[in-house]
């Protein structure tokens, strides 16, 4: 494998372990938040932070990569 391949492939999974764990964090702090304030809303705020860190994740990519 030659060194730009490489090079691109640790730049590729950098990108994509950035996107998982913004999704990550995102779905932990709605639906910790979600439960903070009502027992049963923590699924919708599971729900709303997933696509909140997918969002954040989506731009950051768009950022580092522009």
């Amino acid at each position: 494998m030659k060194i730009e391949n490489l090079d691109q492939a640790f730049k590729a999974a950098s990108a994509g372990i950035e996107m998982a764990i913004s999704i990550l964090i995102g779905s932990v702090v709605g639906y910790v938040g979600g439960r903070f304030f009502d027992e049963g809303s923590g699924y919708i705020g599971l729900v709303i932070g997933a696509v909140l860190g997918l969002i954040s994740g989506t731009y950051n990519l768009y950022r580092r990569y522009r």
